[in-house]
């Protein structure tokens, strides 16, 4: 019995972690919903997209206060920072996005 179930365990487990990952609970979605939630994801935006921002210097847009002591400002805060941190091409820090093909691409 015990060579049956031992080849059988780990893709349970796996596919029980990976349900863990994939589907979000209600209590997550409503973080999303709350307004320091929504607080956090601007000023980690605006963190990710400041003139020269570099947290290790102390470039950043984030109220401490908030971030240590409310869950929703602090994810808000992370999702909003990696987000926005990929969005503007290299070497473009603020404003609108440029053009990569002007012209058209013609």
């Amino acid at each position: 019995m015990r060579r049956i179930a031992a080849p059988l365990l780990l893709p349970l487990l796996t596919l029980s972690l990976a349900g863990c990952m994939l589907f979000e609970t209600q209590a997550s979605r409503n973080l999303r919903k709350t307004p320091t939630y929504r607080q956090g994801y601007e000023d980690g935006c605006a963190s990710a997209n400041a003139q020269g921002a570099d947290i290790r210097h102390g470039d950043i847009v984030r109220d401490d206060a908030l971030y240590d002591t409310d869950k929703g400002y602090h994810a808000g805060w992370a999702t909003g920072h990696s987000a926005c941190g990929r969005m503007a091409p290299t070497g473009q820090s603020e404003g609108v996005l440029q053009d990569r093909n002007p012209g058209g691409g013609r």
